[in-house]
């Protein structure tokens, strides 16, 4: 039986889902890689240049991770996900990076996600997949229309609407804002979540708020063509500043990301101007410090009470 690697970076906090369902349905093993750890990181640090931004370095550690575990590794290639709506270049050009920088060490698997421009390229890759692995291609079509089926109705069951929020806040709360990528890996976020929570603080992401929502509030760029996460950031933002029961904002961010760095400066500004909420802008990559960050994130706690 083929078994697919799936590195545990990147994409995989939102659509793990889709994609391990989507090769499970074909009947292959699947292995994800373990948790991001020092060793994970350590081995993306090497083969990456130093301009490469943190969450794809450790990315390509994942990878590494994986290469002598299973016959293929899974790295998709997202250029768009929905109409008007691109991903970070860097998820564009994924599958390439990682096997240039980590010399070609392991065959890779790919789906051709572009839904704005050219979404029948979904379509031809499967026929790339089926001929790799042996499958008739029909049966990879079905699989991947079944997984799909499944990540949407999950998908659906998730967020609230801005109505809704407040009545979903029952104590000191506070947004926490970023890819998710960096939200829900706990390694380079520092075990963030989990500080607040012990300080008996309500966390919110992005995640907690419904497509709709988000997409009407990404101020000022609701209705044109923007990143996907840009939208989920701005939309997140002006939509939890609205809400008199969150207290605070806190923004991870890798060091020199592109969309961030354009993302945070609407979001400043506005908040600066329309509302009063504080926020945190916590910068990582692979030299941050922990106490320095606990320092930091303690001050802004004390500040907002």
């Amino acid at each position: 039986m083929t078994t697919i690697g799936i590195p545990k970076g990147l994409f995989y906090f939102e659509h793990h889902l889709l994609w391990e369902s989507f090769f499970y349905n074909l009947g292959c093993d699947v292995e994800v890689s373990d948790d991001t750890n020092k060793e994970i990181l350590d081995c993306g640090v090497k083969y990456c240049s130093n301009e490469t931004c943190l969450p794809v370095k450790v990315f390509h550690g994942h990878a590494y991770s994986l290469k002598d575990r299973v016959d293929y590794i899974f790295i998709p290639r997202y250029t768009s996900v929905d109409k008007n709506e691109y991903t970070c270049p860097k998820f564009c050009g994924l599958p390439d990076m990682t096997l240039l920088n980590l010399k070609r060490q392991f065959k890779v698997l790919e789906v051709k996600i572009n839904m704005d421009a050219k979404p029948e390229e979904t379509l031809k890759s499967l026929q790339e997949i089926a001929t790799a692995l042996k499958i008739n291609y029909p049966d990879v079509v079905e699989a991947f229309k079944a997984a799909l089926e499944t990540y949407n109705n999950n998908k659906r069951n998730t967020g609230i609407s801005e109505a809704h929020l407040n009545s979903n806040i029952a104590q000191t709360a506070i947004s926490l804002l970023g890819h998710p990528y960096m939200i829900y890996d706990s390694y380079l976020n520092m075990k963030l979540i989990d500080k607040l929570k012990a300080r008996n603080i309500t966390v919110f992401t992005p995640r907690d708020i419904n497509h709709e929502t988000k997409r009407k509030n990404a101020y000022p760029f609701e209705g044109k063509i923007f990143w996907d996460v840009g939208f989920d950031l701005l939309g997140s933002a002006f939509t939890f500043a609205s809400s008199p029961g969150i207290k605070g904002m806190i923004y991870l961010t890798p060091f020199a990301c592109g969309v961030d760095a354009f993302v945070l400066e609407f979001i400043e500004r506005r908040l600066k101007e329309q509302y009063n909420t504080p926020l945190l802008k916590l910068t990582i990559d692979e030299h941050t410090g922990e106490a320095g960050f606990d320092t930091r994130l303690e001050a802004f706690l004390d500040m907002i009470g």
